[in-house]
């Protein structure tokens, strides 16, 4: 689909949309400075890391997942994480919580965006265990969500920004270490508050640089599409998968969510959902600034 049928339909934002990096309250409205000083930035410096999981990993996981009698074969999901890899990342920002029903609010007021829809597709809102101001947003497609992020002046995160910002510099297993989430301490998953939890709950479960609820609690959108062959042929720096370019490719989604198996919490994992759909698990949180990143008008 091209650019002009897309921006007929309603799925590409048209209004103005702020230069990443741009926070000078003079060049922004107050409501998006209302927003931007709501959020806390944690700064994920410039480096090398290790992305992925080795082979022996993936047999493991297999083997565990067969264990435990997963409802679906995970295989090829497991499989999607290999090879393990260096990659490079220059210096980015991303927000230290997941993006809120307050914040994202302010910003369907100030565009007249629709509001977040439900599975069915019904206003979110209208549903309690979804509403509180300080929940995470669920209920937005991979637009709505890119929207947002730019419109405040940034972006999803890359699949990559996302891994390093949940393992760290020393490839843990989950946000917070190597052990696993065996209380209610470090994430919200398995159904145990049978909803989003307000974000920031879990500080048991934060990453070395302050990042919570990277792990449980909602999905997280991912700016790439989902290519599981993409970590054997894709480059080393600042990786970006967005080959298609197609509006209704799968995207990456990741960290799992309230209603996921303690699996689904490992930070290498990648997962999937269609970007014109919505979910009441999928949230997402925003990076700002990087030079490269591309905004939806490059659809």
């Amino acid at each position: 689909m091209n650019y002009a049928l897309m921006v007929l339909f309603g799925l590409v934002p048209f209004w103005f949309c702020v230069n990443l990096g741009a926070t000078d309250s003079t060049q922004i409205n107050t409501t998006i400075h209302e927003v931007l000083n709501s959020i806390e930035w944690i700064e994920v410096p410039a480096g090398n890391f290790l992305m992925g999981s080795e082979t022996e990993e993936v047999s493991a996981l297999d083997l565990e997942a067969s264990f435990r009698g997963a409802m679906v074969d995970l295989q090829h999901t497991f499989d999607s994480e290999k090879p393990l890899h260096q990659v490079y990342l220059p210096t980015y920002y991303i927000s230290k919580h997941e993006i809120t029903n307050a914040q994202y609010k302010l910003f369907v007021e100030e565009n007249r965006r629709p509001k977040p829809r439900g599975n069915q597709g019904q206003d979110i809102w209208q549903e309690e265990k979804f509403a509180g101001s300080q929940l995470p947003v669920v209920g937005v497609t991979w637009f709505d969500a890119q929207a947002f992020a730019e419109w405040i002046g940034g972006s999803l995160p890359t699949e990559a920004q996302w891994e390093r910002a949940a393992r760290g510099k020393r490839r843990n297993t989950y946000p917070w270490g190597n052990g696993s989430p065996r209380s209610r301490q470090h994430a919200n998953f398995a159904r145990r508050y049978d909803g989003p939890m307000p974000v920031g709950q879990f500080p048991k479960g934060s990453t070395a640089e302050g990042l919570e609820d990277m792990a449980g609690n909602v999905w997280e959108w991912c700016m790439d599409e989902y290519d599981a062959d993409f970590y054997h042929n894709g480059p080393s720096q600042n990786p970006i998968n967005l080959r298609h370019r197609d509006i209704l490719y799968p995207r990456v989604i990741r960290g799992g969510a309230w209603d996921s198996g303690r699996i689904f919490l490992r930070s290498a994992l990648r997962f999937k959902f269609f970007p014109l759909d919505s979910s009441h698990s999928i949230g997402f949180r925003v990076v700002r600034p990087s030079s490269k990143i591309p905004k939806t008008s490059d659809f």
